[in-house]
């Protein structure tokens, strides 16, 4: 595992004076770069998915988190599969902004 990432979170906070917003939060983690086969890549194309990354990393470490960002861009995670024996999951991800990152709301929090 040596590709550095950043689970991110959306949290829902109020400012000063009481009105919500949505901060962002990173979590470092080391990962190990997958590829994405193509029988993976085609299945997911058929259901309007286009997977970009994935990255393997220790399942104690995944919160739910439902982005993450990886050298300076952002990752919608499309997939996950856990492999239980070898206590790691594999993230599949797409490309997004931090503008789609701060719309989704509330990812769930450890």
């Amino acid at each position: 595992m040596n590709e550095l990432i950043y689970l991110l979170k959306t949290v829902n906070t109020e400012n000063d004076i009481g009105d919500p917003t949505k901060t962002l939060t990173k979590e470092e983690r080391y990962a190990k770069k997958l590829e994405i086969g193509q029988r993976e890549f085609y299945q997911a194309a058929a259901t309007g998915l286009k997977p970009e990354i994935k990255f393997e990393i220790w399942t104690f470490e995944y919160g739910n988190e439902m982005f993450l960002e990886y050298e300076g861009r952002n990752y919608k995670i499309i997939k996950t599969y856990e492999r239980k024996m070898e206590e790691k999951i594999e993230l599949t991800c797409t490309s997004i902004t931090n503008k789609e990152v701060m719309a989704y709301g509330n990812a769930q929090a450890n």
